[in-house]
């Protein structure tokens, strides 16, 4: 409960500026851990969104889209609203106004539905501030009124969230250009100590940009220069980008032109790094136009990195308006399909119920009536042909579910990866274009830039490529019908063989990792008849798995734990049993049923596809073996694999 609490809380407080690297990567460690439970996740992902939407909106949709699914499988409706409000936040920053507005207002509703007076304070600042983005300046201005009204209703909203909700009015007083207004309530955000400095950064912004407008040129530099001393350390691109745009204007004005392009370039270079493309356009513009009639190919130059950056908002928009009406789809789709083989699923039942009650009625006529016999005999037979045909029927049914829940798989898995292709070959492009440009020019230094630049979208081309290739060829090996024969295999070379490849592998990859490897084989074993390239994909398969683990366990605990890996075979019976056993992290119980499933794995994003243990399954059960598994978290997995001899 006290980790709920905290996630919630967290989910209220964030603000453009907080959104510092080393928290993204925590909570999207976090979200992927097995430990956690389903409920503490969505909280988890609705957090990392609300984040996102400042730096990735487009990654931030498709984590809120995740954490609504989630919230609707295990019915957590309050989740739900968390992670529309991360889509809604992700939607005022891309500029689809409209939409943020309205999955705001659905928030809205439910906190009030609910009771929750803190989240009705945030929904409405956030509804101020995307209306003052549209120039809604009244209506901007009522929903601060409003946060500020609630606010002081509650003793501990007076200390933490009052002081920001007089930060929104005093910014749409701003917008307003009424100065005084704004001045008063600026000048009352009082922030507790233990407030992020974000928050400061941004008042301080607000009041510089009030006295420019009052024609206190000095004043709002000293407040420009505190805005950009507060949000040093905190990722807040934005505020700081538009703090020394402002300073430069400031400059303009006065004709200081060295001055006024310091300062432009250094907002750009800020928004640059942030990719913010507002800060970017409007910096580049301004520096566009002092360049103008002294130097008309730098303002050539600055004016189409103007328009670059105002074209790549523009697909921002469309591309975050595409996932979103994607993923409506989506989800229709799925309440569809899942309505429509409930549906039939409930009439299989019907039948095979029905079918049961006539074997067991027939069975009754049988022991009452023995003159029948040989007619009561062949309805039995009838009836069972009949069960056989509804449980075939059955069997068909699961399996088409079965395939659509891998096509998914296919299309969730490989998707990533081509959306990253398509993306830098598209900026290639247009690096090619402007690097021919530029040549024409003879601007050898830009060149030498922008080629720097289309290099590094190669590499990040070829990788996302090779990802792509490796979840393919994962697929063709899952899917592929084996053509070999069996044979006899001397079964205790192949094991000892196929461990000794996997352990050179993974020291190719990590020269300072030393695994101790146990082998115990049984002598009698001999040969026995197997397909020799099927089962040596599955050991190889269960063997870098076992490496991967210790590996891993081995980079947390340093030289307080020596990695090992036993390997054991045994004749019992008819059959051959292997036995693969490491001392890694080992495997939650509750997600252990599902590790031979398609496309399911424990490792993070690009390590793996998920698609080994599936092919081993499948391989095993092709033999007629069996294949399972015994875990203890903190202490290890052991695979048994059985296969029979003949």
């Amino acid at each position: 409960m006290k980790i709920l609490f905290s996630i919630s809380l967290l989910l209220l407080l964030i603000r453009p500026g907080y959104s510092q690297t080393p928290l993204i990567d925590t909570l999207k460690n976090q979200v992927r851990l097995k430990s956690v439970s389903d409920t503490e996740r969505v909280l988890l992902i609705s957090t990392l969104a609300a984040i996102l939407a400042y730096v990735r909106p487009d990654s931030a949709i498709m984590y809120a889209q995740e954490g609504i699914n989630l919230s609707r499988k295990i019915g957590f409706f309050k989740g739900e609203m968390y992670c529309k409000k991360s889509i809604g936040e992700a939607m005022w920053i891309v500029g689809e106004y409209s939409k943020a507005n309205e999955l705001l207002l659905e928030v809205l509703k439910y906190a009030k539905s609910i009771n929750d007076v803190g989240w009705q304070v945030n929904a409405y600042r956030i509804l101020s501030a995307n209306n003052r983005d549209q120039e809604n300046y009244e209506e901007a201005l009522t929903y601060a009124y409003k946060s500020i009204e609630l606010a002081k209703s509650n003793k501990q909203l007076q200390v933490q969230e009052l002081p920001l909700t007089y930060l929104e009015a005093g910014a749409d007083f701003q917008e307003m250009n009424k100065s005084d207004s704004a001045l008063y309530y600026l000048q009352r955000v009082n922030l507790p100590s233990d407030a992020n400095s974000g928050y400061t950064g941004f008042k301080f912004l607000m009041i510089g940009r009030t006295y420019a407008k009052m024609g206190n040129d000095a004043l709002a530099l000293k407040y420009y220069m505190s805005s950009i001393n507060s949000l040093a350390g905190t990722n807040n691109y934005k505020d700081v980008a538009i703090a020394y745009n402002n300073i430069a204007k400031l400059y303009q004005g006065e004709d200081n032109i060295d001055s006024c392009i310091y300062y432009a370039k250094r907002g750009f270079d800020v928004a640059q790094n942030g990719t913010f493309k507002k800060g970017v356009f409007e910096s580049s513009f301004l520096l566009s136009e002092i360049y103008e009639t002294n130097n008309p190919r730098l303002s050539l130059s600055y004016f189409k990195k103007a328009m670059a950056a105002k074209d790549s908002m523009f697909n921002l928009q469309k591309t975050t308006q595409f996932l979103n009406a994607q993923f409506n789809e989506q989800l229709r789709q799925q309440q569809e399909e899942a309505d429509k083989i409930s549906f039939r699923n409930k009439i299989r039942t019907y039948i095979l119920l029905s079918a049961l009650g006539i074997f067991l009625f027939i069975a009754l006529l049988l022991y009452r009536n023995n003159r029948l016999k040989h007619k009561a005999k062949l309805e039995i037979e009838k009836a069972y042909k009949n069960l056989e045909s509804t449980q075939a029927q059955l069997i068909q049914s699961e399996k088409m579910a079965s395939l659509g829940e891998l096509t998914a798989g296919i299309a969730h898995e490989i998707q990533n990866p081509l959306n990253f292709v398509n993306n830098f070959s598209e900026v290639n492009t247009e690096l090619i274009d402007e690097l021919e440009h530029e040549a024409e020019k003879g601007n050898v230094d830009e060149v030498k830039i922008i080629a720097k630049d289309i290099k590094e979208n190669s590499e990040k081309i070829n990788h996302h490529g090779k990802r792509a290739d490796a979840i393919v060829k994962g697929m063709l090996q899952h899917s592929q019908t084996s053509t070999g024969k069996k044979e006899l295999t001397d079964f205790n070379k192949l094991a000892d063989e196929f461990l000794r490849l996997s352990n050179q592998a993974i020291r190719a990859k990590d020269k300072s990792f030393n695994a101790t490897l146990k082998t115990d084989f049984d002598e009698s074993i001999g040969k026995i008849n197997v397909i020799h390239q099927d089962i040596g994909r599955v050991l190889l398969n269960l063997y870098n798995n076992a490496f991967y683990t210790v590996s891993e366990r081995n980079k947390q605990q340093g030289e307080n734990y020596e990695p090992t890996i036993s390997v054991s075979t045994k004749k019992s019976g008819d059959k051959v049993l292997l036995t693969v056993k490491d001392n890694g992290n080992g495997i939650p119980q509750k997600i252990v049923d599902k590790i031979f499933q398609p496309f399911f794995t424990t490792k993070p994003t690009g390590q793996g596809t998920g698609l080994g243990l599936s092919l081993a399954y499948d391989v095993i059960k092709a033999h007629g073996g069996e294949i399972k598994v015994e875990s203890k978290v903190g202490e290890g997995v052991e695979f048994i694999v059985q296969i029979p001899i003949v």
